[in-house]
């Protein structure tokens, strides 16, 4: 009997032993479950915060809407359409020796649309004497700007300005370096002439015969706005947009 009771007994202790090793197990499974569900939380946390980090991006340059034709030609006047554009066919000053005849032509045609000045000049030049170089005293003329021609400026002569002709395509607004960018492709012309191109040939200066030519055939270009301060302007951060 006595060992029928410790029988018992053992199997008594041996169910509960297994009772609570299948509890500790439940236990720390239970928390390996915790623990993976916390970091599998905390990677998508991650994933979702950058996704929203990347979306901003597009949703902030989608939320400007492209420049209309009105506010490029205010932007374009604003830049380009009040620069005055200047010719310099030839350097001056400078002093030519009467013997250069082709030279002093070529220079007195500009003195005749009063554009540049002439005077007489005495100057020393190389000269070979004797089977060598000497300086000696050489007759000729001095020209340089005329100061009191208003179409003369220290650039040279004023041809004209830039007016936007006609806008071709602009671009939707994308962000660009933190910045939100459009690109214009547009042409343009030259005006506010004066006389004197009238009374040269201009064929022998194609900046010239461009700038005539160019209602007719205008310039074409792609200039690049950026919205700033509520408003688009031209693009200056990568340095300067000429127009040539």
């Amino acid at each position: 009997m006595l060992s029928m009771k410790y029988a018992i007994q053992n199997l008594h202790l041996r169910a509960m032993n297994s009772r609570w090793v299948r509890k500790m197990s439940l236990h720390i499974n239970s928390n390996a479950q915790k623990h993976r569900l916390a970091v599998l939380g905390s990677k998508w946390r991650a994933w979702i915060a950058l996704s929203c980090a990347l979306m901003i991006m597009p949703v902030e340059a989608a939320t400007v809407t492209k420049p209309t034709e009105a506010q490029i030609a205010q932007v374009f006047n604003q830049y380009y359409g009040q620069k005055l554009m200047f010719f310099k066919p030839v350097e001056v000053p400078q002093e030519v020796e009467r013997i250069h005849k082709s030279l002093v032509a070529e220079l007195d045609q500009w003195v005749k649309l009063d554009l540049l000045t002439r005077k007489n000049s005495r100057f020393l030049a190389e000269k070979m004497m004797y089977g060598e170089p000497r300086m000696v005293s050489v007759g000729g003329f001095q020209y340089d700007l005329n100061p009191d021609n208003p179409w003369v400026s220290q650039q040279g002569f004023f041809y004209g300005r830039p007016k936007l002709k006609e806008v071709f395509t602009v671009s939707p607004p994308s962000e660009i370096a933190a910045e939100i960018v459009c690109e214009v492709y547009l042409s343009w012309y030259v005006v506010d002439q004066p006389d004197w191109i009238n009374k040269i040939d201009i064929k022998q200066y194609r900046l010239l015969k461009r700038a005539s030519e160019s209602f007719k055939q205008p310039f074409e270009k792609r200039i690049y706005l950026v919205f700033t301060e509520n408003r688009w302007k031209l693009w200056t951060t990568k340095g300067e947009q000429k127009l040539f």
